[in-house]
């Protein structure tokens, strides 16, 4: 039997709450009622007593694209405390008490509420562990001063909207939650929910840190590998159990991705009670600056490009960046990269690893990389690309540099995902800021198997792609010192699919012995933070003199701080 409260409650007030109503229902046309108008997102987590590496997952993920979280606490957590314990930020916590028997919050209800209250005093808000609800509760949380819950879940019910409840609260019904996902049988598949997200309505979603952590893709997966929810110890342990693409994490990485795309508005759930009521003087203006708030999404999706790619099939995907890859200018030496100081600091990686043989550059776009190392390389270069107008411009790249080259390299029309070539014929291969222009993260593993078929056993594999965890660590710097973060995509940069760095590595491991993986943390620093530090409030460009500069220091110390959203890898293939 669940446990029930021993302590009689006095009532609430009923002309504050009928007060209340009359505001929530009449007096606030463009507050609550917004919600009639456009879809309006809200995501929150139920902590679920996870251990911390995988909350650090889960806040890393929606702080990569911006997006605020509300975390529903159960326990005492370091990261959690750590992210959320400031001022403008710790009262948009809520709690998750547990009234389920054998709770570890207390034997009886108020015992429960009174343990949960203390762990985080500021909170204002709750939902049930499963959803548990009666009067007596709510009643209780009304009484210590609690303003809104979100204890009842409608499963992808159109048009949902807060409600106000008998005892007070303003109650934000749950429109998605992971797990409930899969126990309903659903593929992760954005393609399943997709319809749902446009039209108007609140969108509460809920996340689990360790669904997301561990990339779950059905229940019977999660039920094999719960054990891991009970481990706080070594971060390594927990790895070799993420689901490789196609799971929870990826489901909701899409959904963050459309939303950011679409200019979708995100906000926590304290936030849209005060715009409900005025209750603070923190009431949100939907249309204020964005970079007022914690974690605030600074995206507005203004380009219909990045709006469609977002939201493209796979197939699609591929064809809208063979159309942006086209529309360059491929005679330009630095087509495919507006940062030339850092695409020859990425050529220098390669060529400090390089030896002879065949060689292969998946990507390849006009072949300027690998014309550049056929001057000082004698080998046998091959290029692929998908892109005909970037292989056109590979004849003049090749006529142009012809005198200085000690291997003509060959081109040839290619989508990387099916290399045409045998097993173990190449004794290296090159991917520069390939796999990151790939549809999704299965594409990207899909191309790496095939880079290790063709591999020789012993070949190298020289990796430079991008990271989304060094571009955290780099928006981390430019928030320090009142710099706008640098969005992981934008219009010219659509189909950005960056590495999560322990993930990618776990996977590696199983083809390859990482040699060595190299940061460009010096020229990013300089270029990306000193640079608009010393313009403001004048805009940065890349062919600064300070960016050269930067250029000559990074080649003599390559790294600091492991930041910047490109990373590389020298790896051997195991066979």
């Amino acid at each position: 039997m669940p446990i029930v409260l021993s302590n009689n409650l006095s009532s609430i007030n009923n002309n504050t709450i009928l007060e209340r109503i009359n505001v929530f229902v009449n007096l606030r046309p463009t507050g609550a009622h917004a919600f009639k108008e456009q879809p309006v997102f809200c995501f929150t987590s139920d902590i679920e007593w996870a251990p911390e590496w995988a909350i650090k997952e889960m806040l890393d993920l929606f702080k990569q694209y911006n997006i605020p979280l509300t975390p529903f606490v159960t326990h005492d957590s370091k990261v959690i405390r750590d992210r959320y314990d400031r001022p403008e930020i710790k009262h948009k916590v809520g709690l998750h008490p547990n009234f389920l028997p054998r709770s570890s919050h207390g034997e009886t209800q108020l015992e429960v509420i009174d343990f949960v209250n203390n762990l985080w005093p500021e909170a204002v808000g709750f939902r049930s562990h499963c959803f548990f609800d009666n009067t007596k509760i709510t009643d209780a949380f009304a009484k210590r001063g609690f303003k809104y819950d979100s204890n009842l879940c409608l499963f992808l019910q159109p048009n949902c909207e807060p409600l106000f409840h008998n005892s007070g609260l303003l109650r934000f019904p749950v429109f998605w939650e992971d797990d409930i996902h899969f126990r309903r049988g659903v593929p992760f598949s954005i393609e399943t929910i997709s319809d749902f997200l446009d039209n108007p309505g609140l969108k509460v979603f809920n996340v689990h840190p360790l669904i997301i952590a561990l990339n779950v893709p059905d229940e019977k997966y999660y039920e094999a590998h719960k054990f891991l929810n009970q481990d706080n110890g070594q971060d390594h342990f927990w790895r070799e159990f993420v689901f490789c693409a196609g799971g929870g994490r990826d489901f909701v990485e899409s959904v963050l991705e459309y939303v950011v795309t679409k200019g979708f508005r995100t906000e926590y759930l304290y936030d849209l009670y005060v715009e409900a009521f005025d209750d603070s003087p923190r009431a949100i203006d939907p249309h204020a600056a964005e970079n007022t708030r914690a974690w605030g999404n600074s995206n507005k999706g203004d380009d219909p490009a990045l709006k469609s790619y977002r939201i493209a099939s796979s197939d699609q995907k591929t064809e809208m960046v063979r159309d942006i890859y086209d529309s360059r200018d491929a005679k330009e030496v630095y087509a495919t990269s507006r940062d030339y100081n850092l695409r020859e600091l990425e050529i220098s990686f390669i060529a400090k690893h390089l030896a002879g043989g065949n060689i292969l550059d998946i990507g390849c776009g006009n072949g300027y990389t690998i014309t550049s190392l056929a001057k000082t390389v004698e080998a046998n270069f091959i290029g692929l690309d998908f892109s005909s107008v970037m292989l056109e411009g590979t004849k003049t790249l090749t006529e142009k540099f012809s005198s200085e080259l000690k291997s003509i390299p060959k081109f040839q029309y290619c989508d990387v995902r099916q290399i045409p070539f045998e097993e173990n014929f190449f004794d290296c291969v090159i991917s520069e800021r390939c796999l990151q222009n790939l549809p999704s993260r299965e594409d990207q593993y899909k191309t790496i198997y095939e880079i290790h078929r063709v591999l020789k056993n012993g070949g190298v594999f020289l990796m430079v792609e991008g990271t989304g965890d060094g571009l955290d660590r780099l928006n981390k710097v430019r928030e320090q010192l009142g710099l706008a973060p640098i969005p992981p995509v934008s219009s010219e940069n659509v189909s950005a699919l960056r590495f999560r760095e322990a993930e990618i590595n776990d996977f590696l491991k199983k083809l390859f012995e990482i040699e060595t993986i190299q940061f460009f943390g010096t020229y990013y620093l300089i270029s990306r933070v000193v640079h608009p530090l010393l313009v403001h409030p004048g805009k940065p460009s890349f062919d600064a003199k300070i960016n050269e500069i930067a250029r000559l220091v990074a080649e003599i110390v390559p790294d600091i701080g492991q930041l910047g959203h490109v990373m590389a890898y020298k790896l051997i293939a195991r066979k």
